[in-house]
């Protein structure tokens, strides 16, 4: 299964809908709607991506957004 890519650097900070991330992951969506609020959800998604990108959920918007954290 070939994952996903960005298709722009907008995307790419735009964040990602429950569908395109559960495609990435390899999941179902609704098992993202599970996990997104436990406090492990950063380090599950970075286990489950191609590229060991973390992940967290931005409710406001309703997207997936990498996360961005240094140190």
């Amino acid at each position: 299964m070939n994952s996903p890519e960005f298709n722009s650097l907008n995307q790419l900070f735009e964040g990602l809908s429950e569908e395109q991330l559960a495609e990435r992951l390899g999941v179902a969506p609704a098992t993202l709607q599970e996990l997104r609020e436990k406090p492990d959800f950063k380090q599950w998604s970075q286990d489950k991506d191609p590229e060991s990108v973390s992940w967290r959920y931005q409710k406001d918007k309703q997207r997936y957004i990498i996360n961005l954290s240094f140190g």
